[in-house]
């Protein structure tokens, strides 16, 4: 009879070792693990299984802050880029401007010259031939609809910065690197829509000036 304490003090240590292991899996898996052929759609506010910057193409040029970060700001211009993302550019609600970067500041739109943090959708699926990994599909998500310009929205997805040293040669040599991002965007909602009729003015080209 007197071994039964120590078999049950075992059994027990044995049980915590068991509970412990699973959830170290759990978290490296919700971390790190992108699970094959399954695709999340995402609701603003929720994060996305796996790792963060999967579908995105070079995704060494993006230093992670957040793996997750779900802000509110209103579209002031958007456009779609070269490499398939639909870039917007996101004129933050006060209490997020402390996400904003010096190089935010290049980031402007036609009627809204203050700094602005760059919003990205990547495509779905693979487009061309330079940018095959820019690939939502491979990131494990459904690409969130976009929103118009003049919507008031809240967004959801990795806070990064963008360190590409080329931004520099593009913008003229002024410092351009290291502007902050949701890249790329997990889910999007709009709170309040634009007005009816509201154009796209997106700011000035790379290399251009106001």
């Amino acid at each position: 009879m007197a071994a039964l304490p120590h078999r049950s003090g075992l059994l027990a240590a044995v049980g915590l070792g068991l509970v412990v292991a699973v959830a170290l899996l759990a978290v490296t898996s919700y971390y790190f693990v992108q699970l094959p052929f399954v695709k999340f759609t995402l609701q603003a506010g929720e994060c996305k299984w796996g790792p963060p910057l999967a579908g995105v193409y070079l995704s060494g040029r993006l230093r992670l802050v957040d793996r997750c970060r779900t802000v509110t700001g209103t579209v002031d211009c958007l456009k779609v880029e070269p490499d398939g993302d639909i870039h917007l550019r996101l004129r933050l609600d006060p209490q997020f401007a402390g996400l904003l970067k010096p190089a935010n500041a290049i980031q402007v739109c036609a009627d809204q010259a203050g700094p602005h943090l760059v919003v990205e959708i990547i495509p779905q699926r693979p487009q061309g031939i330079l940018f095959r990994t820019n690939n939502a599909d491979a990131g494990g998500f459904i690409d969130p609809r976009t929103p118009a310009p003049g919507d008031h929205i809240t967004v959801s997805g990795p806070y990064v910065i963008d360190t590409n040293i080329l931004h520099r040669v593009l913008y003229q040599g002024r410092a351009a690197e290291n502007w902050a991002e949701i890249h790329p965007a997990w889910a999007i909602r709009v709170d309040r829509p634009a007005q009816p009729g509201q154009p796209n003015q997106f700011g000035p080209e790379f290399g251009e000036t106001q």
